[in-house]
């Protein structure tokens, strides 16, 4: 079932405010999901940028064109673009439907309220002006047409610009802890040094911070894989760890660890599992990433993680792991060694 953000999205194609899709248009749409009522003309029209892993299967076993990053320079008829939860990476989706919808064509914008749709809307206000707005299902649509004669230069200043990290890391918005190393990773990577051995793997990667940790003890480690549902954050750890492998091999997954099996075994996981989808928390997600490592650990294998003090792991890790221990609690964290 799509959102009702979504739904509301094509309020004005549906309600006659907007003309209906010429034949052969063709429609630049980021952030959205499948949909079963997009069939048709729209599902031809569409061409999809979607970065996480989990919404991008969803969308391709449904037949919709989609691509985890926009490649070339193909002009669109048109735009569409769902409002995600990082204000950086809507800033930068909303560029990048300035530089590829055609002067003139329509962009179409939709969010719910309580991801800030109504400062947005003032924000894009100020490169084109919106020609109507309408509200329903806790959302508000609003569209405009593409400006004519836009300066390139006004448009990449709307890009939020990258941050390095503690001098060496490159990180941007949307990426889980953009901008700063994440406390509970730091804890952990204070555990990690006559822990590592063999094969290991980091679940849930980001851009690269325990991976790069990881590798400052290249005399225990065979290989590293890293395992990460978000494309754009995958790639800047492709990056980031570039010239700190030595000759240790490091292979780069975009991998969804809840729904894609994985193949390969390891001597050591390490994690920061995730525990929300979208705003809310959702601890089934940390369990799922346990029980993944737990698949996928030799008989005696090491899983270290980090998880906020309060989730509730134990009961799955007992039931998965020979023995359980907590390393450390602090700064409202705490790092857990589990032995297969």
């Amino acid at each position: 079932m799509t959102s009702p953000a979504q739904q509301t999205l094509f309020l004005p194609f549906e309600n006659g405010i907007l003309p209906p899709l010429d034949d052969g248009a063709r429609f630049l749409a980021f952030g959205i999901e499948a949909d079963a009522a997009l069939e048709g003309a729209w599902k031809e029209a569409l061409a999809i940028v979607q970065p996480f892993r989990p919404a991008y299967l969803k969308l391709g076993r449904a037949g919709f064109h989609v691509v985890p990053r926009l490649e070339g320079d193909v002009l669109f008829d048109g735009g569409l673009m769902l409002l995600a939860k990082h204000r950086g990476r809507n800033e930068q989706w909303f560029a990048d439907l300035l530089s590829r919808v055609a002067p003139g064509g329509t962009i179409v914008i939709c969010g719910d309220k309580k991801l800030g749709i109504g400062s947005f809307r003032k924000w894009a206000g100020k490169i084109a002006e919106a020609e109507d707005r309408l509200s329903k299902n806790h959302a508000v649509v609003f569209w405009m047409k593409r400006p004519a004669g836009l300066p390139g230069e006004a448009i990449e200043a709307l890009y939020p610009a990258a941050k390095r990290v503690d001098g060496r890391f490159h990180t941007a918005a949307g990426m889980f802890s953009h901008g700063e190393i994440d406390k509970g990773s730091a804890l952990l990577a204070r555990h990690l040094e006559g822990r590592l051995s063999g094969a290991v793997a980091d679940f849930g990667a980001g851009w690269g911070y325990l991976s790069a940790e990881c590798l400052k003890y290249p005399q225990k480690i065979t290989k590293l894989d890293l395992y990460e549902a978000d494309f754009e954050a995958l790639e800047a750890a492709r990056g980031n760890l570039s010239g700190l492998a030595g000759n240790i091999p490091v292979s780069f997954h975009w991998q969804d660890l809840v729904s894609e099996p994985l193949t390969a075994i390891y001597d050591t996981v390490v994690m920061n599992p995730p525990f929300h989808e979208g705003r809310a928390a959702d601890i089934s997600l940390g369990r799922a990433f346990i029980a993944a490592a737990a698949r996928r650990l030799k008989s005696g294998g090491r899983l270290l993680f980090v998880a906020n003090r309060q989730l509730p792991y134990e009961a799955t890790l007992k039931s998965l792991f020979r023995s359980v221990e907590t390393l450390e609690e602090g700064q409202g964290f705490k790092v857990v060694e589990a032995r297969r």
